[in-house]
């Protein structure tokens, strides 16, 4: 419906107090009937001219509305572009770290078959030297003191009891057993 050349679509709140405006224009409070009458049909158009404004307040409020909502739309939209922006550099970087790690192992493993290779080009290292001296079998009754007596008397050597418990490893409460294989050292 146009009313004084103004289109009223989809607000029909304006619509109602548009026509009640034209009426009032049209039928001129005077023209009906009573005092009384004038009082509630002004009391009336207030009404209406109140509800007019709070459907403009509420129509532009819900506009308001509109285009903040459009607003948190958009940076939704990019903070979701940013988020798989950043999974992306993220499993880039991992797969990145992941090969270097595995470079990283390669590299070791060949340093260290490398060097079980040149420990075993290595030339072996110096048997101890055959050690120049006679092997006494412990019977009943020897001692440390009577088998360096015995060796010195037969093969004049200088030997001590000291130096037969060095070339034996033995300690100084090391007990001889019968059986026991001694080391005499002939220098």
């Amino acid at each position: 419906m146009i009313i004084g050349s103004v289109e009223l679509k989809n607000h029909p709140g304006k619509f109602l107090a548009a026509g009640m405006i034209w009426m009032s224009v049209v039928f001129p409070v005077s023209a009906q009937v009573g005092p009384g009458a004038a009082e509630d049909a002004e009391a009336e158009r207030r009404k209406i001219l109140k509800a007019a404004d709070q459907v403009d307040r509420m129509d532009s409020a819900v506009e308001d509305m509109k285009a903040r909502i459009a607003a948190l739309e958009k940076l939704l939209e990019d903070v979701k572009q940013e988020s798989n922006s950043l999974k992306e550099s993220l499993a880039s970087t991992a797969a990145k770290a992941e090969k270097e790690k595995q470079n990283l192992l390669e590299e070791v493993s060949k340093m260290l078959a490398e060097m079980k290779a040149k420990e075993k080009a290595a030339t072996p290292a110096a048997k101890p030297a055959a050690r120049e001296g006679y092997e006494h079998t412990v019977a009943k009754g020897d001692t440390l003191s009577s088998i360096a007596q015995a060796y010195n008397k037969q093969y004049g050597l200088k030997l001590t009891v000291e130096s037969l418990r060095k070339a034996n490893q033995l300690s100084k409460d090391a007990a001889l057993k019968v059986g026991q294989k001694l080391f005499i050292p002939s220098s």
